[in-house]
């Protein structure tokens, strides 16, 4: 009976579904792997300075640039590039003209801020400069000077003339001048030998300067005043030329820091 029951009715198995399919693996490209990002550099307070010169009446500023440096982040000190880069870099601003002056180094201090003892020094002078011109009606006063300017061509002779017409013309009407500046040409010939030798030249400057000294200091033209003489401030010389410089005595102790140079570019462009 159970077999004839079973060829009725047949068992009903579950048909097993077959397993589903696995997804493709993705393809990787083998490109190289990017960089990490480098770490933001440390904040670092650093004073710019100017240096500035002074005249008598104009004030010029120039900025000195930086030296290329980097920034440890273990020690927060400043330190140099290696001496390859600092070759390229100088080689590189050498062909551009640029001159990058050298400064001192920076240093930490204890509360952990960075200083250049150069940049905080010239920022002091520079503020000092400030507030000094910001009160400077206070000390200072100006009056107007007289300045005269006169050149001669002596054609390489001592002249023997007096110069009272010359040099004291109009001091009877507009007074003596404070400053008096007198130029000379070719007061030696202009040959080979005397551009060579000076000794010429500098005994015939010297003829002149006293001449000039003379003429002004001469009780004609002082009347016995020591406060209408003249001194000397400057004489500069080259083979035939000479310039020189007098000031009136009471106004050569406020004259101070006189420079004086000569550039001689006529033989060979070093000479004359």
């Amino acid at each position: 009976l159970q077999q004839q029951q079973q060829q009725q009715h047949p068992p009903q198995y579950q048909q097993q579904q077959p397993p589903p399919p696995m997804p493709p693996t993705p393809l990787v490209a083998n490109y190289p792997q990017p960089a990490p990002a480098p770490a933001p550099p440390r904040a670092v307070s650093m004073s710019t300075s100017y240096q500035s010169s002074s005249s008598l009446n104009n004030t010029t500023g120039s900025r000195t640039p930086p030296t290329n440096t980097t920034l440890s982040s273990s020690s927060r000190s400043k330190t140099p590039n290696t001496n390859n880069a600092s070759s390229s870099n100088s080689a590189q601003n050498a062909e551009k003209g640029i001159i990058i002056a050298p400064r001192a180094l920076d240093e930490e201090t204890q509360d952990g801020r960075i200083r250049n003892r150069e940049a905080s020094t010239k920022i002091r002078d520079a503020w000092i400069y400030k507030q000094i011109r910001a009160r400077q009606d206070e000390f200072t006063h100006y009056k107007q000077g007289r300045v005269f300017v006169g050149t001669w061509n002596v054609n390489a002779k001592g002249k023997d003339e007096k110069l009272d017409s010359w040099l004291c013309a109009d001091w009877h009407t507009h007074g003596p001048p404070d400053i008096v500046v007198v130029g000379f040409q070719e007061m030696v010939d202009l040959n080979a030998v005397n551009v060579a030798v000076e000794n010429k030249s500098q005994s015939r400057s010297a003829f002149w300067t006293e001449r000039i000294r003379g003429t002004l200091n001469s009780r004609q033209n002082t009347l016995g005043d020591p406060m209408r003489t003249y001194t000397e401030l400057a004489t500069k010389y080259l083979v035939g030329l000479l310039v020189c410089v007098f000031v009136k005595a009471p106004h050569k102790p406020r004259v101070k820091y006189v420079h004086t140079d000569s550039v001689g570019v006529g033989v060979m462009g070093v000479m004359g």
